[in-house]
């Protein structure tokens, strides 16, 4: 549960912004339905507070093992994840939100509600993903006292699927294509059939050469249908895009997290 250091190539502009921490959590199967009631009324409400989203929750299905939960959180850069992290740390950007009064005052009712969750974990890890803003659809700041919460994340519901996707390139040059090919052509072709883009970003722990989207789908059925392989009544710019992407991709893994919560606005 301890928070580390990373030392980060910086982005294009020189500076490292929004994130995306992919937390898998060991808790016995017992207790998930107490952990994921703790988190969905009072951990992640509570982060909204502070300008967090926590954007998809659920377990790996299909080949995943199913022995964790996972969470994807979105925050405003590395300073935004260490504020909300309180206990962890003496540096003074660690657990900051825990020492504001007007953030403790707005989630004063909701802490009692997570204050056992803790307990509940064996342990976790982190997994954080730089992602690309012009890309990325999460909504989220560093809560100040001129600012309110972050907007209620949209979500699919409670057995939906959000699909997982890394990418690795023989260079950046090519990931870069890539990701023009992806945002102009597939993904305007999955949203008009109705899924919902989260976001592209690069694990903080690899190359430049591989990036990682996040989409989420209303059920499996409809992942099949159009998030898997373009929809058959898509147009041709739609497969060519699609075939580009495989033929230039040096692997493409994919898994999909079957979303265990109702929490989020369903719109």
């Amino acid at each position: 549960m301890g928070i580390f250091t990373l030392y980060l190539k910086p982005t294009a502009n020189g500076s490292i912004k929004m994130i995306l921490v992919q937390r898998h959590f060991h808790v016995a199967k017992a207790n998930r339905t107490s952990f994921e009631r703790m988190s969905s009324g009072g951990l992640w409400p509570a982060m909204r507070e502070m300008g967090v989203q926590m954007v998809a929750y659920g377990t790996w299905g299909f080949a995943g093992t199913g022995d964790v939960v996972v969470t994807h959180t979105a925050y405003a850069d590395f300073d935004h994840w260490y504020a909300t992290r309180r206990g962890y740390s003496a540096s003074e950007k660690v657990g900051a939100f825990y020492n504001d009064p007007d953030i403790l005052n707005a989630i004063n009712h909701l802490m009692p509600i997570y204050t056992e969750r803790d307990a509940l974990i064996d342990y976790s890890e982190a997994y954080p993903f730089l992602l690309d803003e012009e890309y990325s659809r999460p909504n989220v700041h560093y809560r100040t006292s001129d600012t309110g919460p972050s907007p209620l994340p949209p979500t699919f519901g409670r057995g939906s699927i959000m699909e997982e996707i890394n990418y690795e390139f023989g260079s950046d040059a090519v990931a870069n294509e890539c990701k023009q090919q992806l945002t102009e052509f597939v993904w305007p072709e999955i949203e008009r059939n109705g899924g919902r883009v989260i976001g592209l970003g690069t694990s903080a722990l690899a190359n430049n050469n591989t990036f990682t989207t996040f989409i989420s789908y209303p059920s499996f059925r409809e992942y099949v249908e159009y998030g898997r392989v373009p929809h058959m009544n898509s147009e041709s710019s739609v497969h060519e895009a699609w075939q580009s992407i495989r033929q230039s991709s040096q692997s493409m893994n994919r898994r999909l997290l079957i979303v265990g919560s109702d929490y989020g606005t369903n719109s």
